[in-house]
């Protein structure tokens, strides 16, 4: 069994209702914002349970298991994508920063895997996906068409592709920032998030492993 590094993963376990700070300095686009290094409420999974309604199962299209205190998510085709969502979500009307800590256990072809957030369900969506050739892609889903917002090449930032990687996203106010390893990627503004739910995609023949997740949220104390 691998040693497992204690990254922060990010997904909302449970619903949550706070009011938002709504006063924020501004932040250098490239540097994690000020006001949201210390976060008043954290919400946390390490897969080591089946306790915290994570959907599970295999069938011919995809396998989604809880395996030895990681979260195993597998999309069986060449073609096409597969997304697993939390039946539980976090206001998008928050500011808040979502950590996820994933990698490729194996994969073959055009593939990737990555976060989805702002969700109504598989066919409404934002995701923020990193593709085996080490490019990163900001895509929206709406009624099951995608289209690609934003993305680039971010080779200098991995030394082994299949490595494991913490991508990371932060909402301030009318901003979703994304990055990769610490590592400032790119940004949104005035997202038009369909719903409140998140999750992972796999998208291509590959199987992904999740270590665990971390949501935080800012609100005023």
């Amino acid at each position: 069994m691998k040693k497992k590094r204690r990254i922060s993963i990010v997904v909302c376990l449970i619903a949550v209702l706070f009011v938002v700070n709504a006063s924020y300095a501004e932040t250098d686009q490239s540097a994690m914002p000020s006001a949201l290094k210390e976060m008043s409420a954290t919400y946390e999974d390490q897969f080591t349970t089946h306790t915290n309604n994570w959907p599970e199962y295999d069938n011919s299209t995809a396998s989604v298991l809880i395996e030895d205190g990681e979260y195993h998510i597998e999309h069986k085709g060449k073609k096409g994508f597969h997304i697993v969502l939390h039946p539980y979500g976090v206001s998008t009307d928050m500011d808040s920063m979502i950590h996820v800590s994933v990698s490729t256990v194996r994969g073959s072809g055009d593939h990737s895997y990555g976060f989805v957030f702002g969700a109504k369900d598989a066919e409404n969506n934002y995701s923020f996906q990193i593709r085996n050739n080490n490019v990163y892609s900001i895509e929206k889903i709406r009624d099951g068409k995608r289209q690609k917002l934003a993305g680039g090449p971010i080779d200098n930032i991995f030394i082994n592709k299949n490595s494991e990687k913490t991508l990371k996203i932060v909402k301030q106010r009318d901003k979703v920032r994304f990055y990769v390893d610490e590592y400032y990627l790119d940004e949104l503004v005035n997202a038009d998030f369909p719903g409140d739910l998140v999750g992972f995609i796999v998208d291509g023949k590959v199987k992904i492993s999740v270590d665990w997740t971390r949501t935080q949220i800012k609100f005023k104390g």
